[in-house]
């Protein structure tokens, strides 16, 4: 049986008022939908670190979500060009490790109330299930017959129609008679990530980009720090980690000489290697979460990277030769 536990890696000591912010820091409602989720996902890994009562409410702490969704607009707003890197750039957000919306059960396949949730039948009849899944606006979204953790077990996937605190809701079918197991659902892998800590003055945004193997947890990374004060002025703090441009056995001052155009790219991409890079090594290309979409070997001093169907988004282009790494981020629009 897999737990998923929301984690932070920066943790501060917060304050007893849970939304500090004088006043709400503005934006469009299109890009507070753009950050809606981001915020939910860093209310609720504050929860489970502070160990707060909303830990056993199936919603998520609306100050908490409106304290991590100000934070976040305010850098969103800032007039940095650190600001353009984490949000134009690499579009980096919250890591979806769990689904906040649903939630994965495993139960006996024999008992009446699975019976009916085979056939698709809502209500099922038994009251402590009908009653979770009225309290909580659940849908049935699937339905699995494979045997699970015990002979006969099969699984039903529920989905709510609010982002929701999934280990509360996972733990209230848990304590069903019946459940061999119930955890909410969730993705595999690492990515890019944004944590956060509150403290007396100001609120600690960390923006992370990730790459090298992300789906087995990425080897490489980049943080960026900003401080939000409750005034909604963002001041950036530093940065740290992986250069995002270029790696070790070759000399920084040599990688600028790559050419990689154009940037943002359309349909083909370019890239120019300097003399002695030659015949030999292997390119790839990335996506944000660190899966190889495309890969070659390269011949001459010259690669031509097609791009037609390949989805927008922010990616990184790899250069393995014997001289060492190169890598370089490209957007294709």
């Amino acid at each position: 049986m897999k737990h998923i536990i929301l984690t932070i890696a920066f943790v501060g000591p917060f304050m007893a008022c849970a939304q500090p912010f004088l006043v709400p820091c503005p934006a469009p409602d299109s890009v507070q939908a753009m950050y809606q989720d981001d915020a939910d996902r860093l209310a609720l890994s504050r929860t489970f670190r502070n160990g707060t009562t909303w830990v056993d409410s199936v919603a998520i702490d609306p100050d908490w979500s409106a304290t991590a969704m100000y934070a976040l607009l305010a850098v969103y707003n800032a007039d940095l060009p650190e600001r353009d890197t984490v949000v134009d750039l690499l579009s980096i957000h919250v890591y979806p490790s769990v689904t906040l919306r649903s939630v994965i059960v495993s139960a006996d396949g024999a008992l009446p109330w699975m019976q009916q949730l085979a056939l698709g039948n809502l209500p099922t009849g038994t009251p402590s299930i009908d009653q979770l899944i009225a309290d909580h606006g659940l849908t049935l979204a699937n339905f699995y017959t494979w045997p699970g953790p015990s002979t006969g077990d099969h699984i039903a996937v529920f989905e709510a129609e609010a982002h929701s605190n999934v280990l509360a809701l996972a733990a209230m079918f848990a304590a069903v008679q019946g459940v061999s197991y119930a955890e909410p659902n969730g993705n595999l892998g690492d990515g890019n990530t944004i944590t956060d800590s509150v403290y007396a003055d100001h609120v600690r945004v960390v923006y992370s980009f990730g790459w090298g193997d992300c789906p087995a947890g990425c080897t490489l990374r980049r943080y960026l720090e900003f401080s939000v004060y409750f005034d909604c002025s963002v001041v950036f703090s530093g940065s740290w980690g992986d250069n995002l441009v270029g790696t070790t056995d070759v000399p920084q001052l040599q990688l600028p000489v790559v050419c990689l155009y154009p940037n943002p790219v359309d349909d083909v991409l370019h890239i120019q290697l300097p003399p002695g890079y030659g015949n030999g090594g292997e390119w790839e290309v990335r996506d944000a979460t660190g899966r190889i979409i495309m890969s070659g070997r390269l011949e001459g001093n010259g690669i031509r990277v097609p791009l037609d169907g390949v989805s927008r988004g922010t990616f990184l282009f790899a250069l393995h030769t014997s001289q060492g790494l190169i890598t370089k981020l490209f957007i294709k629009e």
